[in-house]
Protein backbone atom coordinates (compact mmCIF):
# COMPACT_ATOMS: atom_id res chain seq x y z
CA UNK A 1 0.00 0.00 0.00
CA UNK A 2 3.14 2.31 0.77
CA UNK A 3 4.27 1.72 -2.65
CA UNK A 4 0.92 3.14 -3.85
CA UNK A 5 1.33 6.50 -2.03
CA UNK A 6 5.04 6.98 -1.95
CA UNK A 7 5.21 8.53 -6.00
CA UNK A 8 2.43 11.09 -4.45
CA UNK A 9 3.61 12.40 -1.81
CA UNK A 10 7.23 12.26 -3.21
CA UNK A 11 5.51 14.42 -5.98
CA UNK A 12 3.53 16.52 -3.41
CA UNK A 13 7.02 17.46 -1.53
CA UNK A 14 8.42 18.57 -4.94
CA UNK A 15 5.78 20.89 -5.45
CA UNK A 16 5.76 22.11 -2.02
CA UNK A 17 9.36 22.69 -2.43
CA UNK A 18 8.96 24.58 -5.47
CA UNK A 19 6.35 27.06 -4.06
CA UNK A 20 8.32 27.61 -0.80
CA UNK A 21 11.32 28.45 -3.34
CA UNK A 22 9.57 30.76 -5.24
CA UNK A 23 9.63 34.86 -3.82
CA UNK A 24 6.19 36.23 -3.12
CA UNK A 25 5.38 38.35 -6.16
CA UNK A 26 5.84 34.65 -7.97
CA UNK A 27 3.26 32.74 -5.57
CA UNK A 28 1.05 35.63 -6.20
CA UNK A 29 0.78 35.21 -10.13
CA UNK A 30 1.01 31.52 -9.77
CA UNK A 31 -2.22 31.68 -7.69
CA UNK A 32 -3.99 33.93 -9.73
CA UNK A 33 -3.22 31.69 -12.72
CA UNK A 34 -4.13 28.36 -10.94
CA UNK A 35 -7.21 30.20 -9.67
CA UNK A 36 -8.88 30.94 -13.28
CA UNK A 37 -7.35 27.36 -14.83
CA UNK A 38 -9.50 25.42 -11.76
CA UNK A 39 -12.50 27.94 -12.84
CA UNK A 40 -12.12 27.22 -16.27
CA UNK A 41 -11.71 23.30 -15.07
CA UNK A 42 -15.05 23.66 -13.45
CA UNK A 43 -16.78 24.89 -16.10
CA UNK A 44 -15.86 21.96 -18.44
CA UNK A 45 -16.74 19.32 -15.79
CA UNK A 46 -20.19 21.28 -15.29
CA UNK A 47 -20.57 20.80 -19.75
CA UNK A 48 -19.97 17.30 -18.79
CA UNK A 49 -21.85 16.47 -15.83
CA UNK A 50 -24.94 18.63 -16.29
CA UNK A 51 -24.64 19.30 -20.14
CA UNK A 52 -24.49 23.02 -19.73
CA UNK A 53 -21.49 25.12 -20.72
CA UNK A 54 -20.87 25.86 -16.85
CA UNK A 55 -20.89 29.64 -17.90
CA UNK A 56 -22.84 32.18 -16.37
CA UNK A 57 -23.39 36.23 -17.42
CA UNK A 58 -22.19 38.39 -14.57
CA UNK A 59 -23.54 41.61 -16.58
CA UNK A 60 -26.05 42.72 -18.55
CA UNK A 61 -23.95 43.98 -21.79
CA UNK A 62 -23.65 42.38 -24.89
CA UNK A 63 -22.24 42.36 -28.31
CA UNK A 64 -23.70 40.15 -30.60
CA UNK A 65 -25.36 37.88 -27.78
CA UNK A 66 -22.13 37.58 -26.09
CA UNK A 67 -21.69 39.16 -22.80
CA UNK A 68 -18.48 40.64 -22.23
CA UNK A 69 -18.27 39.88 -18.50
CA UNK A 70 -18.61 35.90 -17.53
CA UNK A 71 -17.17 33.47 -16.10
CA UNK A 72 -15.29 32.40 -18.92
CA UNK A 73 -14.22 35.83 -19.84
CA UNK A 74 -12.48 36.22 -16.02
CA UNK A 75 -11.03 32.98 -15.86
CA UNK A 76 -8.95 33.89 -19.24
CA UNK A 77 -8.46 37.12 -17.89
CA UNK A 78 -6.80 35.53 -14.57
CA UNK A 79 -5.32 33.23 -16.22
CA UNK A 80 -3.53 35.77 -18.51
CA UNK A 81 -2.49 37.97 -15.73
CA UNK A 82 -1.39 34.88 -13.43
CA UNK A 83 0.86 33.47 -15.46
CA UNK A 84 1.67 35.47 -18.15
CA UNK A 85 3.06 38.10 -15.26
CA UNK A 86 4.78 34.67 -13.62
CA UNK A 87 6.53 33.93 -16.72
CA UNK A 88 7.79 37.84 -17.27
CA UNK A 89 8.71 38.12 -13.45
CA UNK A 90 10.65 34.77 -13.61
CA UNK A 91 12.49 36.39 -16.73
CA UNK A 92 13.72 39.49 -14.59
CA UNK A 93 10.97 42.05 -15.09
CA UNK A 94 10.07 44.32 -11.84
CA UNK A 95 7.15 43.19 -10.16
CA UNK A 96 4.55 46.46 -12.20
CA UNK A 97 5.76 45.64 -15.28
CA UNK A 98 5.09 41.87 -15.00
CA UNK A 99 1.35 42.50 -13.46
CA UNK A 100 1.20 44.64 -16.81
CA UNK A 101 2.27 42.35 -19.59
CA UNK A 102 -0.05 39.88 -17.87
CA UNK A 103 -2.91 42.31 -17.79
CA UNK A 104 -2.31 42.60 -21.43
CA UNK A 105 -1.94 39.32 -21.95
CA UNK A 106 -4.96 38.58 -20.30
CA UNK A 107 -7.17 41.29 -22.32
CA UNK A 108 -5.44 39.87 -25.39
CA UNK A 109 -7.14 36.38 -24.57
CA UNK A 110 -10.41 37.56 -23.62
CA UNK A 111 -10.54 39.98 -26.92
CA UNK A 112 -9.33 36.88 -28.93
CA UNK A 113 -12.44 34.55 -27.29
CA UNK A 114 -15.03 37.34 -27.73
CA UNK A 115 -14.13 37.75 -31.31
CA UNK A 116 -14.35 33.95 -31.47
CA UNK A 117 -17.50 33.81 -29.98
CA UNK A 118 -19.21 36.84 -32.02
CA UNK A 119 -17.85 35.07 -35.08
CA UNK A 120 -19.73 31.70 -34.37
CA UNK A 121 -22.85 34.18 -33.21
CA UNK A 122 -22.70 35.54 -37.13
CA UNK A 123 -22.75 31.81 -38.40
CA UNK A 124 -25.45 31.05 -36.50
CA UNK A 125 -27.58 34.01 -37.10
CA UNK A 126 -26.90 32.92 -41.06
CA UNK A 127 -30.42 30.95 -40.22
CA UNK A 128 -32.73 33.66 -38.52
CA UNK A 129 -34.99 33.15 -41.70
CA UNK A 130 -35.61 29.51 -40.73
CA UNK A 131 -35.99 30.38 -36.85
CA UNK A 132 -40.31 30.78 -37.44
CA UNK A 133 -39.54 27.02 -37.63
CA UNK A 134 -38.68 26.79 -33.96
CA UNK A 135 -42.52 27.63 -33.08
CA UNK A 136 -43.91 24.55 -31.42
CA UNK A 137 -41.19 22.92 -30.99
CA UNK A 138 -39.60 22.28 -27.27
CA UNK A 139 -35.64 22.79 -26.45
CA UNK A 140 -34.10 23.91 -23.17
CA UNK A 141 -32.14 26.43 -21.97
CA UNK A 142 -28.43 26.88 -21.99
CA UNK A 143 -27.35 30.49 -21.40
CA UNK A 144 -29.60 32.00 -18.27
CA UNK A 145 -32.42 33.82 -19.58
CA UNK A 146 -33.36 36.83 -17.08
CA UNK A 147 -37.19 37.58 -16.76
CA UNK A 148 -39.43 39.60 -18.50
CA UNK A 149 -37.46 40.43 -21.46
CA UNK A 150 -35.06 42.20 -19.69
CA UNK A 151 -32.21 40.49 -21.53
CA UNK A 152 -31.56 38.09 -23.50
CA UNK A 153 -30.50 33.89 -22.82
CA UNK A 154 -29.86 31.23 -25.07
CA UNK A 155 -31.70 27.78 -25.58
CA UNK A 156 -30.73 24.73 -27.68
CA UNK A 157 -33.24 23.67 -29.85
CA UNK A 158 -33.58 21.12 -32.49
CA UNK A 159 -36.07 21.78 -35.64
CA UNK A 160 -35.88 21.81 -39.10
CA UNK A 161 -33.26 18.63 -39.17
CA UNK A 162 -30.75 20.96 -37.56
CA UNK A 163 -29.50 21.11 -33.84
CA UNK A 164 -29.12 24.77 -32.88
CA UNK A 165 -27.82 27.14 -30.00
CA UNK A 166 -30.93 29.85 -30.19
CA UNK A 167 -31.01 33.71 -28.40
CA UNK A 168 -34.11 33.66 -26.48
CA UNK A 169 -36.70 35.74 -24.24
CA UNK A 170 -38.96 35.03 -21.90
CA UNK A 171 -41.83 37.20 -20.56
CA UNK A 172 -42.19 34.77 -17.30
CA UNK A 173 -39.89 34.42 -14.58
CA UNK A 174 -36.19 33.84 -15.08
CA UNK A 175 -35.20 30.22 -16.43
CA UNK A 176 -32.04 28.57 -15.59
CA UNK A 177 -29.99 26.33 -17.32
CA UNK A 178 -31.21 23.13 -17.85
CA UNK A 179 -34.74 23.91 -18.19
CA UNK A 180 -37.45 22.49 -20.46
CA UNK A 181 -38.91 25.31 -22.92
CA UNK A 182 -41.49 25.75 -25.35
CA UNK A 183 -40.72 28.13 -28.34
CA UNK A 184 -43.96 29.97 -28.30
CA UNK A 185 -43.32 32.85 -31.26
CA UNK A 186 -40.24 34.73 -32.48
CA UNK A 187 -38.69 37.72 -30.51
CA UNK A 188 -37.30 40.09 -33.14
CA UNK A 189 -35.51 39.28 -36.61
CA UNK A 190 -32.75 36.74 -34.75
CA UNK A 191 -34.54 35.81 -31.16
CA UNK A 192 -37.30 33.29 -30.21
CA UNK A 193 -39.61 33.86 -27.31
CA UNK A 194 -40.11 31.14 -25.09
CA UNK A 195 -41.88 29.58 -21.80
CA UNK A 196 -41.40 26.84 -19.26
CA UNK A 197 -43.14 24.07 -20.64
CA UNK A 198 -44.89 23.29 -17.20
CA UNK A 199 -46.83 26.42 -17.41
CA UNK A 200 -49.88 26.73 -19.56
CA UNK A 201 -49.13 27.77 -22.92
CA UNK A 202 -50.94 29.58 -25.94
CA UNK A 203 -48.79 29.72 -29.35
CA UNK A 204 -48.89 32.99 -30.96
Amino acid sequence: MGAIFSPAVTLLASVGDWWNGLAFPLQVFWSIGLFGLVLTLFQGLLSVVIGHHGDAQLDAHETNGTSHLSLKTVSALLIGIGFGGALLNENGFPIFAAALGGLITGVAIVTLYLVLMNALHRLRSDGTALLWEAIGHRGRVYMRIPANESAPGEIQVAFGGRFMNVKAFTRGPELFPGTDVLVISMHGENALEVAKVSENLTLS
